[in-house]
């Protein structure tokens, strides 16, 4: 290899020589990738060099001065560069095709490879894949064994509230058979007492002790009515059978009472007519006669001792009959002067009153229906005599802090009534009806007047959120209408308070429109109304006025349409039949100019809160109510005209859509029965 070294460098020097003595006639390339001799000149001296190479003996010869590419060395050998660079070029296309040949190999085998762990990576896939199957069918069938039990639990339960229901149903079947045999027994008790009185023989006398009995009566009537409207709606419990024979049991005892009354009634009549008809015959001086009356026991006397024949006894009857009469006449006169139209506050003056009882009485009835009214006396009277109760607790100076933590401690939770959520609401009612019954502080159970006041001021609060609130945002009344059902059930007499404040806040909720009184100042005869005062002197605007009662109205309407909370099985203390009875002595008040804006407004408002719920309630009567109110009372507020046509335009289109549709919406803002 040395030798073959040294021998290419000498050809290097060899060449260079022989091209630097051809430089200056060859102008081309002769050598190398770029050369351009003639092809057949070098396939000529490319077989030279074959046939040359072809044997390693040296042929001598005389050197030819021509270009060639043959090169010898000292050796002797002679060898061509361009068979060299050939024999390189297969060498390394050799090399070149065994690293493709190994990058191939190499290639199949990572194919190889890779083909296996794709199968080892699909069996594996299809391993996960059948075991997800599998998981997901048992997963179905286990849904399948859950969803059967629970439509098997389902099944049970509907089959145990079925048969609860069953049972509910058996026991108010029961319950009203057992109520109803009483109600027959109470009305055939009644009828007995009408009876004994229609036959007693002193009619005045037995009037009497029937005005003595009159409003416990009536009370225990009023029960009865009650009672079978819980019968018409299905609510009977066995509260109202224990109730039912509470009167009856009463009733008993009255008949009874009336019936030993009666017969000592009679008894004196008997003898007081042998005494006359003994006077008559023996013809005994009055003295004695007076002497033997003395001594006779009666219950009421009403015969005095110088009667002495019937003409006088009856004489006698009808003075005292006359004088009560008169009574009574000169006892409604006090309370309204008849016959004066209900001013404006324009302030106009009133007619002079009537010089007669009668006739005073005759025009009063005009204005106001006798059962309404009789329900505003009761009402304005229950509060006078309520008042008194914590008068001395009011006025003391050492109960002025209590008064005044009183007072907070019910505005705040009555200002935050709302209907957010369950939770919120149920919140407002504890706090209140703690601080009622004295669980919270402050405790007002340590003075004897402090829940009479605790009490009166919760009332005036709740009717103050209906002037302001309510007014403004008609929708908040269901949510205090709620709290107020709630505490009326657990505190009869706050909602008997609630209510006289209502009719005296707001007569229309009675429903009584007041006429001016004798004597009466506007002032006065407008604070009667519902009318507010500054303190300059000067009334309230007329559209603020009717504002703040039809929040009162709204309020009082959602009251009677409120249902119980949960877990209250008795009814609305003051439920829907008194919607009913609003709108029907309304109905029977005659339009007049000065009210018919008051009464559409009213009609309206009444319509919107509990026109459904009546609705659903009493489905002929009620349609039979909006016909009459369309076809015939409307008529007639449009015909005594004076008035602005808004209340009345609002109160013919909400007509006549009911009517049309066959329905009227729901209130807005009202909660659902199970809201808490």
């Amino acid at each position: 290899m040395n030798d073959i070294s040294s021998d290419f460098t000498c050809l290097k020097v060899s060449a260079l020589k022989k091209a630097s003595r051809i430089a200056g006639e060859v102008d081309r390339i002769t050598i190398g990738p770029d050369s351009t001799v003639n092809e057949n000149e070098c396939q000529k001296l490319e077989n030279i060099e074959n046939e040359q190479n072809s044997c390693n003996i040296t042929v001598l010869q005389k050197p030819i001065l021509s270009h060639s590419n043959n090169s010898s060395t000292q050796s002797g050998i002679t060898f061509s560069v361009k068979k060299i660079l050939l024999e390189s070029e297969n060498q390394r296309k050799e090399e070149v095709r065994k690293v493709i040949e190994r990058h191939w190999q190499h290639m199949k085998e990572n194919g190889k490879a890779i083909k296996e762990h794709m199968a080892i990576s699909q069996s594996h896939m299809a391993m996960e894949r059948e075991r997800k199957s599998k998981e997901n069918y048992a997963y179905i069938l286990a849904e399948e064994r859950i969803a059967e039990q629970e439509e098997i639990r389902r099944r049970h339960e509907r089959q145990k509230e079925v048969e609860e229901y069953k049972k509910k149903m058996k026991e108010k079947e029961e319950i009203t058979k057992k109520i109803m045999n009483l109600r027959n027994a109470f009305g055939m008790k009644y009828h007995d007492i009408i009876t004994l009185s229609e036959n007693c023989k002193d009619k005045h006398s037995v009037g009497i002790i029937l005005t003595s009995y009159a409003a416990k009566l009536g009370e225990l009537h009023h029960q009865i009515e009650l009672i079978a409207e819980n019968i018409k709606t299905g609510e009977v419990t066995p509260t109202d059978l224990s109730i039912t024979e509470k009167i009856v049991y009463q009733i008993d005892e009255i008949l009874c009472i009336f019936k030993s009354e009666i017969e000592k009634i009679n008894a004196q009549y008997e003898t007081n007519l042998a005494n006359i008809e003994s006077a008559k015959q023996c013809q005994i001086n009055p003295q004695t006669l007076k002497k033997q009356k003395s001594n006779t026991l009666t219950i009421c006397e009403v015969i005095s001792p110088e009667q002495t024949n019937i003409n006088d006894i009856q004489i006698n009857k009808d003075k005292c009959r006359d004088e009560e009469q008169q009574k009574n006449e000169e006892t409604a006169a006090s309370v309204t002067t008849p016959h004066s139209p209900l001013l404006t506050p324009t302030g106009v003056d009133t007619e002079v009153a009537s010089p007669t009882a009668k006739q005073n009485e005759s025009h009063l009835y005009e204005y106001v229906d006798r059962e309404s009214l009789q329900i505003y006396m009761n009402s304005v009277q229950f509060l006078r005599n309520y008042m008194q109760n914590y008068e001395e607790f009011q006025q003391s100076p050492s109960t002025k802090t209590l008064r005044f933590e009183c007072q907070k401690a019910i505005n705040i939770p009555v200002n935050a009534i709302s209907g957010i959520n369950e939770q919120h609401l149920r919140d407002k009612y504890e706090r209140l009806h703690n601080l009622l019954i004295g669980r919270s502080s402050p405790n007002f159970n340590s003075h004897p007047q402090g829940a009479a006041f605790c009490k009166n001021v919760l009332a005036l609060k709740i009717v103050n959120q209906g002037e302001t609130l309510v007014s403004s945002k008609p929708k908040m009344a269901f949510p205090i209408a709620a709290i107020i059902v709630a505490l009326w059930n657990d505190h009869p007499d706050f909602g008997d308070l609630l209510l006289s404040h209502f009719h005296t806040t707001c007569p229309y909720t009675v429903p009584v429109f007041l006429a001016k009184m004798v004597d009466q100042s506007n002032e006065d005869y407008y604070k009667s109304l519902g009318y507010k005062y500054t303190e300059e002197g000067a009334i309230e605007m007329h559209d603020k006025f009717l504002k703040r009662m039809s929040g009162l109205m709204r309020l009082y309407a959602s009251i009677t349409i409120t249902s119980q909370r949960k877990g209250i099985v008795k009814g609305n203390p003051y439920g829907l039949q008194n919607a009913w009875r609003w709108l029907a002595a309304i109905l029977n008040i005659e339009p007049r100019a000065e009210i018919a804006d008051l009464c559409a407004t009213f009609l309206l408002d009444m319509l919107e809160v509990a026109g459904r719920a009546l609705w659903a309630a009493y489905p002929n009567q009620f349609l039979k109510l909006l016909i009459l109110l369309t076809e015939e009372y409307y008529p007639r507020m449009q015909s005594v005209g004076c008035i602005s046509g808004g209340p009345l335009v609002r109160l013919e289109e909400f007509l006549r859509n009911s009517l049309a549709k066959g329905s009227i919406p729901p209130p807005e803002g009202q909660l659902s029965p199970n809201f808490w």
